[in-house]
């Protein structure tokens, strides 16, 4: 029987799957978001150390804080040892001042103003950071930062102040090194060092100096809470620019050192009280031209890094007495030529409904602004508003520290609050000038009123008669000169107690520029300088860095020259007369014309000189060949290249004011010559000389060529052009000068205690006009400053040389002067004077007192 095979068995079904327990689902999930949380702070490790690493790429060592040398202020000193100027970087006008120096109370000012805990945290405060950070998220709130003093350090001495991310991030790396390299104290001397204070001074001793007249070490607890308040928003809140938000900040900081142990609450409390005292304000520098000089000077020697930045101490020669007399004497002689010239009219318009608008926002701007001591109340200078009622274009200027504060308050600003905040104020004074708004016009009353804002000035018509426009005839009523809308300049001429209106003239700029040169003989010490009417509108310095004809001036060294060559003397006859002349130096045939265009005949050196007569130099020039004359005038110190043609005699050579005052200077010191001297001393911020200067003089002319040559000039102010110069009732010598179509009016001159050069033109050498000679335009500054500087001195002789004999000379025959002629003292070479008497009256045989080439005296 077969088998059959069996089926096999079925296999059961499997088991369901276990279901996992509830724990075990849950550590599931948990690995999951371990490893998850793992891998992120691997990557959160990595990006970090990545970002560090980026970031970390070719940071600046803190190291270098450590021997950090800031930049400091070069201070120049006067003659009377007072500092006189000052050179620095933009808002680098610094003097460090030692932390250890500083009492406790000023130095706490800072820690309560910006970082409370700075000896506490080690560089970065996190709880700040994020009360910040959330502070800043909520809608609405004004954004702040948590910025400690070292991140301050480090942002404005390491790095940059940018606002980035990036910027932010180098701050959080370096501010831990720098706490690692520098002790707190180290840190915070940086900081009260470096920082800006407003009104161009960094550093907390030029701040205190500035704004309370005082050393830092010197502030009382008030005056420190004020100018540590101040860093926040230097621009802002500086108490004379806003003293009002400068008073709501120092009660801030103030209380802050209270709550936290700085300073006693009873003390704290009783200065939150107490009004904000400013100083005097510090007196204006006199002599910018003078200061400009000297910074050019040493920027070429030592480098202008060296200059602005390495605290330099400079002498100079520059007295500022004389140098305020100076610079008020060609600003009046300026002035005064100007007004000759007539009358540009108003600075602009401004439409009065648009100053109603505008006028509250500049009263408040005046009621915030904080007043100095011994000053009057505020007004306002218009002159901004001119023309659109926008602010004219301003010259380029260094740029400005500005804080994030500030840039956000700008943001809040209407354009109107814009324009009135940069309206610039001005104490009330006497001999203020100021531009304000024309607002009435009287013809009966013959006046005029101008809005000064808060003050109102009054101009009488008799003061603006100078006020001839172009094409027109002189005023004969004042809307012939202003309308209401005008913005004039105006000069206060009398301050009256309010609401009292101010007594005003009408003013304006000169186009006209000047300059003057005052030397001191006796050192050649340039005791003033003055380049130009105003430094800030140009500091081209005319005194040096131009070159002009000198006219006539020039002729005193064509008269010595010819004195030195020994064929005249200051009685020898030369004819004035009218002669065409063909100049062998350049091929030319011309006729020289006299100033005054009449001839007087034969006359001696010393009337052709007194009469400046052009036929007469150009004859002696012929005489004795432009090359002496030059070869005297180099001796005496005249540097520029002068033209060796006939021409020369008139004063065609282009010089400076500089060397022509030291070249007279060497005739008033009788042949000596010495450099003149500005710079005298140089030394480096720990005391090192540098540099040192004294005069050193050289016989070049023969002394008595150069006292005939001062006796000729004597008679210039005594009988000719420069009869002005006799009000100084002192012995004088000097020579005026108007160059061809009256371009540049001189005036050089001495006495027996300053040498000066008064120079008066326009820079595009337009003329000044037919009536404005040196005797016209240039004595006034001269004989200005002169009258001031002599007052007090003694009148005094100028010392005859060996070499000059006196005699008594008959004016008629040339002869000497018998008992029975009267007769005048005239000085001669010795060798050089008459020998014959003047024959009895009637029987005069006149003599031109010719000498032969050859003679005594020769150069």
């Amino acid at each position: 029987m077969s088998s059959q095979p069996q089926s096999p068995t079925p296999a059961p079904p499997p088991a369901p799957p276990a279901r996992p327990r509830p724990g075990s689902r849950l550590w599931h999930w948990a690995k999951r978001l371990l490893l998850l949380a793992a891998a992120g702070v691997v990557l959160l490790v990595l990006v970090v150390a990545g970002g560090y690493l980026y970031y970390s790429r070719d940071l600046p060592s803190p190291e270098a804080l450590r021997n950090y040398a800031l930049p400091q202020v070069t201070k120049v000193r006067c003659a009377d040892g007072s500092v006189c100027a000052e050179f620095f970087m933009p808002q680098g006008r610094r003097t460090v001042v030692r932390i250890e120096d500083l009492p406790p109370h000023v130095r706490n000012a800072f820690l309560g103003a910006e970082d409370a805990d700075f000896y506490k945290h080690e560089g970065l405060d996190f709880v700040g950071m994020t009360r910040a950070a959330v502070k800043n998220l909520i809608p609405g709130s004004r954004k702040s930062g948590a910025s400690t003093i070292t991140q301050q350090v480090v942002k404005n001495m390491l790095l940059s102040p940018e606002r980035s991310l990036s910027r932010k991030v180098r701050e959080w790396i370096l501010t831990p090194r720098v706490e690692q390299a520098l002790t707190k104290d180290q840190i915070l001397s940086l900081y009260i060092n470096q920082v800006y204070y407003g009104q161009g001074r960094s550093g907390l001793e030029e701040a205190a100096l500035y704004y309370f007249g005082k050393h830092a070490k010197e502030l009382s607890l008030g005056e420190a809470a004020v100018l540590a308040g101040t860093v926040q928003s230097p621009n802002r809140i500086n108490p004379e620019k806003n003293i009002v938000k400068a008073k709501q900040r120092q009660r801030y900081v103030l209380g802050q050192m209270a709550g936290h142990g700085f300073a006693p609450h009873d003390q704290a409390e009783k200065e939150m009280e107490k009004p904000i005292v400013l100083a005097p304000r510090p007196p204006p520098e006199v002599g910018p031209y003078y200061a400009e000089e000297i910074r050019r000077t040493l920027v070429a020697r030592y480098g202008e890094e060296a200059v602005l930045t390495g605290g330099l101490r400079v002498d100079i020669a520059m007295d500022p007495k004389l140098q305020a007399i100076a610079d008020e004497s060609v600003r009046k002689g300026l002035e005064a030529v100007d007004h000759r010239q007539g009358y540009r009219g108003a600075l602009g318009t401004l439409e009065p409904k648009r100053f109603d608008q505008l006028e509250p926002l500049i009263a408040r701007h005046i009621e915030e602004a904080g007043r100095r001591q011994k000053e009057g109340a505020y007004v306002a200078d218009l002159s901004s508003l001119a023309q659109t009622g926008e602010p004219e274009p301003k010259p380029e200027e260094e740029p400005v520290v500005t804080t994030t504060a500030e840039e956000e308050e700008d943001e809040t600003l209407s354009a109107d609050e814009k324009l009135a905040r940069d309206v610039q104020l001005a104490p009330l004074k006497e001999g203020l000038r100021v531009a304000g708004l024309v607002t009435q016009v009287d013809d009966s009353g013959k006046k005029a009123r101008v809005d000064l804002v808060g003050r109102t000035a009054e101009i009488p018509f008799s003061t603006v008669t100078w006020a001839r426009l172009k094409g027109k005839g002189a005023p004969s009523r004042m809307s012939d000169v202003m309308k209401t809308g005008d913005i004039v300049l105006v000069r206060i001429t009398r301050v009256t107690p309010a609401p009292a209106v101010l007594e005003a003239t009408l003013d304006q700029v000169p186009l006209v520029q000047g300059g003057l040169v005052v030397i001191n003989p006796q050192n050649r010490y340039v005791v003033a300088m003055v380049g130009g009417y105003d430094f800030q509108q140009s500091p081209f310095n005319r005194a040096t860095q131009a070159r002009r004809q000198p006219g006539s001036s020039f002729k005193p060294f064509l008269y010595g020259a010819a004195l030195g060559s020994g064929r005249f003397t200051t009685i020898s006859t030369v004819n004035d007369a009218p002669e065409a002349i063909r100049d062998p130096y350049t091929g030319k045939t011309w006729k020289p014309q006299n100033s005054d265009h009449t001839f007087d005949g034969p006359m001696t050196l010393r009337e052709a000189l007194t009469k400046s007569k052009n036929t007469v130099s150009v004859r002696l020039i012929e005489a004795i060949t432009p090359a002496t004359a030059i070869d005297f005038a180099r001796r005496a110190g005249i540097r520029s290249p002068l033209p060796e043609n006939l021409t020369l005699a008139l004063g065609t050579g282009e010089v400076s004011i500089l060397e022509a005052a030291n070249a007279y200077a060497t005739l008033q010191a009788n042949g000596r010559y010495a450099e003149p001297l500005l710079l005298l001393k140089v030394a480096d911020a720990r005391g090192k000389v540098l540099e040192e200067h004294q005069p050193a003089f050289e016989e070049t002319l023969p002394p008595a060529v150069a006292y005939l040559t001062t006796s000729l000039m004597r008679s210039v102010v005594e009988e000719g052009t420069a009869r002005a110069v006799r009000e100084l009732n002192r012995p004088a010598a000097g020579k005026t000068g108007t160059a061809s179509e009256n371009r540049d009016a001189w005036f050089s001159g001495f006495t027996a205690d300053y040498v000066a050069s008064a120079w008066v033109g326009f820079d595009d050498h337009s003329p000044l006009g037919s009536s404005e000679t040196g005797g016209r335009a240039a004595i006034p500054l001269w004989l200005e400053f002169m009258r001031a500087a002599h007052q007090g001195l003694p009148a005094r002789e100028f010392d005859v040389p060996p070499g000059v004999v006196q005699v008594r000379i008959d004016p008629v025959s040339k002869l000497l002067a018998g008992n029975s002629v009267p007769g005048r003292l005239e000085p001669f070479l010795e060798g050089t004077q008459p020998t014959a008497e003047a024959p009895p009256p009637g029987h005069v045989s006149p003599s031109d007192f010719f000498l032969q080439e050859g003679s005594r005296g020769g150069l």
